[in-house]
């Protein structure tokens, strides 16, 4: 397509029947979203759909060349000159215009019509003709290696030795002194002109090995094959690399060195995998005895659109109190949530002191902010992909999305209906952190379910009896729950931050950051440049792409330390 419409001429494009329709109404796909926005880049006059049975474009290069489908005229200029036949049917002669053949098994089955046995004879001879030097040069692929890094040469060690001051002295010492250190003549002797080092691969093992002393200069060299080589390691951890040094050579402190070359590894900080519990110990937020003080907001969805045309549910829960407002809405714009926050929240019960959300497009705009001033609350964000920033919110929606999944019909569309009655369900039972229903919490009294019996009879007490009962219920219950959730924040806090890293950086530290959207399997698992560290709010810090000038914010726990050695400090 983009050679047909890159030009000042306007052609006619055919495409499937889901592509003719995406420029005439709205689709909830991603993928069609991004192909429609790349579609209006070109001067297409028209899209007209063709069909499945009669569409050879979607797959020209497993059918025949002389398919009789190649031969209606769709419209659409052809690129490719007139080919003899000659060309179609070896694929191995050279050509500019066709870039590969490919034949199916179905169609091996079916003979091409009009192409006699002569003519297959004719094809086979051709085919293995291809056998000479500049067809084998045509039809191969051209394959491109990266050249290894090893510069690790053995038959220097000699060499090496004989310079290295500390490896001369103890060769002179064994050579030349008529009574030589007992120490040194025990772990160190010369053979063919080369210091070796006597080890034992196992503490009880009783079977020594004797292994070259490697000299200083050779170390990098050494651990630079051993380690970024791919036929020899290829990146692998610490321990499979001793392994393979410690029966081949040895020299003071290997292991620290190991250990040091592997952790500046550029490409291992980026691309390894960390097994480990993730930085960053529980920041859990001081409970405050005030409902509606401090709020979480969240949209949970999208589900099968509801005769009532709702697709999600905005979720406003009461970080004291647990007390959870769930509301169906058609959309999660900014408009909505605006509208939603102001009437269903703020209007029925009041404005919060805090509220908290994470940084979707709905929550982090410009009309969120004009009625944060408005209506002068505070609103946090979140750190990016750090949903438990927001984790009261979080455990609701997921216990909601199980409920409503066990009461709606098969067709999946019906959730409405059970939404407010799975809320009162879950406000009515008791929370596992306060100790109380959200209910009680929030209005000093037992919720009536149906099935308690009715009363016999009413007994009315005076407003200010009541009144003074409320006080004193309210005090009793918010203060057990307060201390409720403490103990219940230091169980969760002693057993999240054991054996767990909490590092702090400062600013202008070089760090790199991890990748969450649009990564492949293949991709680095952080980001290729290292990014400095302008603001600290720990555990949340605020980095600088410094060649871009972009500042984004981070969690702790997905930034990784940049890791130099006194060689890598210019690789970077």
């Amino acid at each position: 397509m983009q050679t047909l419409s890159k030009g000042t001429q306007r052609y006619s494009i055919y495409f499937p029947l889901v592509v003719t329709g995406m420029l005439q109404k709205p689709v909830n796909n991603r993928r069609i979203e991004r192909v429609a926005n790349l579609i209006q880049e070109y001067r297409i006059a028209e899209m007209k759909h063709i069909n499945g049975k009669s569409n050879c474009l979607a797959d020209y290069l497993s059918r025949p060349s002389d398919y009789p489908l190649f031969d209606i005229d769709y419209g659409l200029e052809s690129k490719l000159p007139c080919s003899t036949s000659s060309n179609l049917t070896n694929p191995c002669q050279p050509s500019k215009n066709i870039v590969a053949y490919m034949t199916l098994r179905p169609q091996q089955k079916i003979p091409a019509p009009g192409v006699s046995s002569l003519d297959q004879e004719d094809e086979s001879s051709d085919a293995t003709s291809c056998t000479s030097e500049d067809s084998f040069t045509t039809c191969s692929p051209l394959i491109t290696t990266t050249p290894s890094p090893n510069v690790f040469d053995s038959n220097q060690l000699s060499h090496e030795q004989a310079q290295d001051p500390t490896i001369s002295r103890n060769i002179s010492q064994l050579n030349h002194s008529s009574h030589p250190d007992s120490t040194l003549s025990s772990s160190f002797i010369i053979k063919n002109g080369i210091l070796h080092k006597l080890i034992t691969l196992t503490p009880k093992s009783k079977r020594r090995l004797c292994v070259p002393y490697l000299p200083s200069s050779m170390i990098q060299s050494l651990l630079t094959a051993i380690h970024d080589d791919p036929f020899q390691s290829g990146h692998f951890s610490i321990d499979k690399i001793m392994w393979k040094i410690r029966t081949r050579y040895w020299w003071p402190h290997m292991k620290q060195d190991v250990h040091s070359h592997v952790q500046a590894c550029v490409l291992c900080q980026q691309y390894n995998y960390s097994r480990q519990k993730k930085s960053g110990h529980l920041q859990p937020i001081p409970p405050v005895a005030i409902p509606l003080s401090v709020t979480g907001m969240d949209f949970c969805g999208p589900f099968a659109e509801s005769p009532r045309e709702n697709k999600y549910v905005l979720v406003v829960t009461d970080l004291f109190t647990h007390f959870v407002t769930a509301i169906p809405l058609p959309t999660n714009t900014a408009g909505i949530t605006a509208l939603t926050l102001f009437r269903h929240i703020f209007c029925r019960f009041c404005v919060c002191s805090t509220l908290i959300t994470d940084q979707g497009t709905h929550f982090n705009n410009n009309l969120m902010s004009a009625l944060q001033h408005l209506l002068s609350y505070n609103h946090i964000l979140g750190a990016p992909y750090h949903p438990q920033t927001n984790g009261v919110v979080e455990p609701f929606n997921a216990s909601m999305v199980v409920q409503i999944s066990k009461l709606q019909q098969k067709h999946h569309n019906n959730w409405n209906d059970y939404l407010d009655a799975v809320v009162f369900a879950y406000n009515s039972s008791k929370h596992k952190t306060t100790q109380y229903s959200p209910f009680e919490l929030f209005f000093g009294r037992s919720p009536k379910l149906p099935i308690d019996s009715p009363p016999q009879y009413y007994q009315f007490d005076r407003p200010s009896n009541y009144f003074v009962h409320l006080q004193k219920i309210f005090q009793v219950y918010h203060q057990q729950a307060k201390l409720n959730i403490m103990n219940q924040q230091r169980y969760h806090e002693k057993y999240y931050d054991y054996n767990r890293r909490d590092p702090h950086y400062n600013v202008g530290d070089c760090v790199f950051t991890k990748i969450f959207a649009a990564r492949g399997k293949l991709d680095p698992r952080y980001s290729t440049e290292p990014k400095i560290i302008v603001q600290i709010n720990h555990p949340t810090y605020t980095v600088r792409h410094e060649p871009t000038g972009l500042e984004h914010r981070y969690h702790v726990s997905d930034l990784r330390p940049v890791t130099l050695t006194y060689v890598d400090n210019d690789s970077i």
